[in-house]
């Protein structure tokens, strides 16, 4: 059985097979704008979930808020990771609460294993921060959006 097969169980939960060689995913990504990594390891006893999710972003951009200039994720922000075939895909979110300007982190990674490695995973990730006078206010202000590569391997 492949690598990519039991990573994919385990994103998806659908699969009760162990994770044997993987324990960890690793991602990271270095341009003008953001410097980022990210790692979660997979929880040992059904090896189905990510655990321990954490990770952090630096925004370069001057137009970044200060609240995620230098943004430590955790597993709270994470909402959602999945694998779909070759696709491995994590939508992390956060916000400034009840803070006025009400602000919000929205980073979507989108990967796709290399056919040379399937461990290996290139792609994009999108990183949206944007601004409201109030929590459900519109329009809201994007001071930073941004598309770059990245890459995540799973070890």
């Amino acid at each position: 059985m492949s690598m990519k097969a039991i990573i994919g169980g385990m994103l998806l939960l659908a699969s009760a097979l162990p994770a044997v060689g993987a324990t960890r995913i690793y991602c990271a990504a270095a341009d003008d704008v953001v410097k980022m990594s990210i790692e979660s390891a997979f929880a040992a006893r059904d090896g189905k979930r990510l655990v321990h999710f954490r990770g952090i972003t630096d925004i370069k951009s001057p137009e970044a808020p200060a609240a995620f200039r230098n943004l430590k994720l955790n597993s709270a922000m994470l909402k959602q990771a999945w694998m779909d075939g070759n696709d491995l895909r994590l939508q992390i979110y956060t916000d400034t609460r009840d803070a006025n300007p009400f602000e919000t982190f929205e980073l979507s990674v989108v990967t796709k294993s290399t056919a040379k490695d399937p461990d290996r995973f290139n792609g994009r990730y999108m990183l949206t921060v944007s601004s409201a006078d109030q929590k459900k206010a519109a329009p809201r202000t994007v001071p930073v959006s941004h598309e770059a590569a990245i890459f995540c391997e799973i070890k």
